[in-house]
């Protein structure tokens, strides 16, 4: 048997960071991946969907050979992925196990011929897409983003189920690689829980490209029909589409043996308190698995956080309320804080203010023509959200969350120094602009 400060069961990037935090602290650190490392966000989901979108954007007008190209190359970037996580890994001292282990009991981890000891226990192994109602996923022609982003099997045309960031990034990777697009959303808007101005670009340039989006009317059924799979809506529509992509829910990946330990869990995550533990003190339960956010970065701030709280005891800070947030289309939507719909839900009286990037001195040098910037806040002053569309706009929210955090003020960004020209003078002209 093996003896580890820290065993994290997981290769995602929770997993990740967690494991290079630890190492970082003078840990003795064992990392256990069943499958492949980099999970969801970095394997078949956030990352190279981003990759996919950034390689269009200035191109449009080569839009066939960089599709031609990615297919050529595909394979061996996410290859090259694979190998850095690996050595980042290995090259900081963490040692890595390869098989579909399972808990033996409260501090022992089994994984082929190995019996693995840790004193402390991180739990990062994630969710994964799982069937609904009656679409079944069968990963061959009702798919999920894992089999979306393989590049060998591009459909000519998909039918995606659910308008949600992931489905909404799909439909506009999809739509550049030249592929027939229809999106089905039950609910009356796409991206729902995003203002209808912030989300309208996004949507205008989808039917630009000529995306369908069908809003308003659930799926009810999908299924194969020769080489072919139909989808049933519920008012009795048939689209048919060689491939359908689920996006409408997902399950927790419940590591084995889980049941031997009397961990806290509900049918779609583990309970943790404020610091992310179990009900066992010394098991945590970071990333997707505990169902906070499904969200990259908060995994990525959580497996810090802990790694934190097991070698210092550091409480584990989290202020998701203010957590930047960014959808990956074209254009672009990104933004922490508030929305208006959240403002007007919760009954905050607020202020608005527009400013547009090509109306800036830096939008008139790059000649750019679409995107602003929307700040909300409170008639005291009070910054509640910013919120951008645009080229790029995600590269823009970095500091955000701690503007809001910090209860920076509109004064504040006033009688401070924006450097001229950048198109951050677009938060100060949005300001400026607001009605009083």
């Amino acid at each position: 048997m093996e003896n580890y400060d820290v065993l994290i069961i997981g290769g995602g990037l929770a997993a990740y960071y967690s494991a290079l935090s630890c190492r970082k602290r003078g840990l003795k650190v064992a990392l256990i991946e069943k499958a492949l490392l980099g999970g969801t966000g970095i394997r078949t989901g956030a990352l190279p969907v981003k990759k996919l979108l950034d390689s269009f954007k200035g191109r449009e007008k080569d839009r066939e050979s960089i599709k031609l190209d990615l297919i050529k190359n595909w394979n061996k970037d996410i290859k090259s992925l694979e190998n850095k996580i690996e050595n980042d890994l290995l090259t900081s001292g963490v040692d890595l196990y390869f098989g579909d282990g399972e808990f033996l009991d409260e501090h022992r981890y089994s994984v082929g011929d190995n019996i693995l000891y840790g004193k402390y226990i991180i739990i990062a192994t994630g969710t994964e897409p799982s069937s609904i109602g009656e679409i079944e996923i069968d990963n061959e022609k009702i798919i999920t983003h894992k089999e979306a982003i393989d590049l060998d099997n591009i459909p000519d045309k998909i039918i995606i189920l659910g308008g949600n960031v992931e489905g909404i990034e799909f439909a506009s990777v999809y739509a550049n690689l030249g592929v027939e697009v229809i999106v089905v959303e039950k609910e009356k808007f796409v991206l729902m829980g995003n203002d209808e101005d912030l989300v309208k670009p996004i949507e205008d340039k989808l039917v630009e490209n000529k995306v369908k989006i069908i809003k308003g009317i659930g799926a009810k059924e999908a299924y194969t029909d020769g080489e072919s799979v139909k989808v049933v809506l519920e008012d009795g529509q048939v689209f048919e589409g060689d491939k359908v992509l689920v996006t409408l829910n997902r399950k927790p990946n419940f590591p084995k043996g889980i049941e031997r330990l009397n961990i806290l869990k509900d049918k779609t995550k583990i309970i943790v308190d404020e610091n992310l533990r179990t009900n066992i003190e010394h098991i945590y339960a970071i990333g997707d698995i505990n169902g906070i956010l499904g969200m990259a970065h908060v995994a990525i701030q959580q497996g810090i956080a802990v790694s934190d709280h097991i070698s210092k005891n550091k409480p584990v800070y989290k202020h998701y309320s203010s957590l930047p947030r960014a959808v990956y289309t074209f254009p672009e939507m990104a933004g922490a804080g508030y929305q208006e719909e959240d403002l007007i839900r919760e009954g905050i009286d607020y202020i608005k203010g527009y400013s547009y990037f090509s109306n800036t001195w830096r939008g008139w040098a790059k000649d750019i023509e679409e995107g602003f910037v929307k700040i909300l806040f409170h008639r005291n002053g009070k910054l509640l959200g910013i919120w951008m569309v645009g080229e790029n706009v995600s590269e823009y929210i970095g500091p955000l969350g701690v503007l809001l955090e910090k209860n920076i003020t509109v004064d504040d960004i006033k009688h401070n120094l924006i450097i001229h020209p950048t198109l951050w003078e677009s938060v100060l002209d949005a300001i400026l602009n607001a009605e009083r």
